[in-house]
């Protein structure tokens, strides 16, 4: 069955909640063609799909931190990171971009801390790192990310997600990226805590418009550790508090104004419900064009 790819322009959007899920975004609206769906043949029980992890192989070894590796106190640093697979200088060839954490109360040398990472394919199974070289260093808890061509320029830009304060990256065409989060309208005064993004054109005007998942509230001098009163409890065991307990955020709608700004219809478009949200997909679900 072929699917235009109109039909992942003009989407409707589904919200998880409270779920672990870290896409791989590849987006579809960069594709020449229709979308082709394939059907599988059935394969026998004895020979199994199998994958073999090469990420040493092909350079993928940079190490991800995520809260202290032995202890972990708060749900923050229970969580994790995403990634992007995504044509990032158009040579036809998907890159890797790898998002990173970070910890509470390290103190980080000069030039050690953990930043998410740009790795460019090199068309023979291997990728070589360019994060220096592209601008999207970064270190933070940065837990998602989505990509889209926002200004319709032809290049694929990148927002990403953080416990603490989102960044939209727009890409300059040359191998570099720009933070024009304040510029472009997406900058948001509060700490919050956002889990998930997508580019979707909801009112078809034929600008990617952008949606982000907020998690919970949190606050670590407010919130207590495991065995800190008031004690989180799981049968009994004390454990770290959240997302039970813990306040859910509210999710922002941001309108693509064509003019590479954008503005917050997020009342406008009631989705202000508060919810623990953490992942989101745009899909065109009943196919009304």
């Amino acid at each position: 069955m072929n699917l235009p790819r109109r039909y992942f322009l003009g989407s409707s959007l589904f919200l998880l909640g409270s779920t672990l899920l870290d896409a791989l975004t590849i987006p579809l609206w960069r594709w020449k063609r229709s979308l082709v769906l394939v059907p599988t043949a059935a394969t026998p029980s004895t020979s199994p799909v199998q994958f073999v992890d090469v990420a040493r192989e092909a350079g993928l070894n940079v190490p991800n931190v995520w809260g202290d590796a032995n202890h972990k106190r708060y749900i923050i640093e229970a969580k994790g990171s995403g990634i992007a697979f995504f044509d990032y200088d158009n040579d036809g060839w998907l890159d890797i971009y790898v998002t990173n954490g970070t910890r509470l109360s390290e103190k980080w040398p000069e030039g050690k801390a953990p930043t998410s990472q740009l790795f460019k394919n090199n068309r023979d199974g291997t990728f070589t790192n360019v994060t220096e070289k592209s601008g999207l260093a970064r270190t933070g808890w940065q837990t998602g990310v989505c990509v889209g061509d926002y200004d319709n320029d032809g290049w694929d830009d990148l927002f990403c997600c953080f416990w603490g304060h989102n960044i939209l990256f727009h890409n300059n065409g040359d191998g570099t990226f720009t933070d024009i989060t304040r510029k472009a309208g997406v900058y948001d005064e509060q700490v919050r805590w956002g889990a998930g993004c997508t580019f979707l054109d909801y009112d078809r005007d034929g600008y990617l418009d952008l949606f982000v998942c907020n998690y919970i509230k949190l606050d670590p001098t407010q919130t207590p550790g495991p065995g800190d009163p008031p004690v989180c409890q799981w049968k009994g065991i004390p454990v770290m508090c959240g997302p039970r307990g813990l306040p859910g955020d509210t999710n922002v709608l941001f309108h693509n104004n064509g003019d590479g700004t954008f503005t917050n219809v997020s009342e406008k478009a009631g989705i202000l419900k508060p919810g623990p949200r953490y992942s989101i997909t745009a899909v065109s679900y009943d196919f009304d064009n």
